[in-house]
């Protein structure tokens, strides 16, 4: 089957699932890898709108509340008075380069503080100011000399958006061929004593195969923005509704087809 074709049968039917179940396994690896590559690219797409007003969000909030400085061998240099504060109780930034401030600000959510030589940022999970707050320092020894401002926090978003593609592209691979091993062996294990038993490479074919209407309805969506639903379980069932029903059509024998009278022996 071609590869349009076959994700077309595996989400309109159980009973296509025998067509896949003894492929060898590296043919359904190879399915795996152009379905989710194609999602990705799908969803990528669809996400441009949004990712084109996140860069403006983030580099207008940078021209408004950064100002331009230096990094220069490690060292951070900056020609304004400090310490440098701006912003608001949702996200702060802070520069100080005396040693007068070396911590999150206690009244702040999240925020960055650059000091002489580091970069600290720090998240609170809620709201009260006395909860624990995650950061995480960051030195500037081994980041190359630039000037940062607008332009420089543009750039950054703008990679960092290019780099999300091969990052989903990654994960999604990963999650769904991780799935597809768990529930092919768990099922391999459980059916070693059953006499219609299928082989664990049989199993993980079609646990791949599977895979396609849940990642399909997943990605669409993420794609659509909705909000108040759990894709995480929405991909579950979806997944184990196919997975569960391809098995069983798979484990069936394929109903034989009655010859016509004017068919030839």
């Amino acid at each position: 089957m071609g590869f349009f074709l076959t994700i077309y049968r595996v989400c309109t039917g159980f009973s296509h699932y025998r067509d896949v179940r003894d492929l060898p396994v590296y043919a359904s690896i190879k399915y795996l890898l152009k379905l989710i590559t194609l999602l990705t690219l799908l969803l990528s797409v669809c996400l441009i709108p949004q990712a084109m007003d996140l860069t403006r969000s983030i580099t207008g909030w940078a021209e408004k509340h950064i100002p331009s400085f230096t990094i220069t061998s490690g060292t951070v240099k900056a020609d304004l008075p400090q310490p440098y504060r701006s912003g608001d109780a949702d996200f702060l930034f802070m520069l100080d380069t005396t040693g007068k401030i070396t911590g999150p600000d206690p009244h702040a959510m999240r925020g960055v503080l650059v000091t002489a030589d580091s970069l600290l940022f720090w998240l609170r999970a809620e709201q009260p100011t006395d909860t624990p707050v995650y950061t995480q320092r960051q030195s500037l020894r081994d980041l190359p000399d630039s000037t940062i401002n607008a332009d420089y926090v543009r750039v950054l978003v703008m990679l960092a958006l290019w780099v999300s593609v091969p990052v989903m592209l990654i994960a999604g691979l990963a999650a769904t061929f991780t799935q597809a091993c768990f529930f092919s062996l768990a099922t391999a294990i459980l059916e070693r004593g059953m006499s219609r038993g299928m082989s664990w490479s049989q199993l993980l074919n079609i646990s791949l195969h599977a895979v396609t209407p849940a990642a399909i309805i997943f990605t669409t969506y993420t794609a659509m923005r909705l909000e108040g639903i759990d894709l995480r379980l929405v991909y579950l069932i979806a997944y184990g509704i196919f997975l569960i029903g391809g098995t069983n059509a798979a484990r069936n024998p394929a109903p034989e087809r009655e010859s016509s009278d004017n068919e030839l022996p």
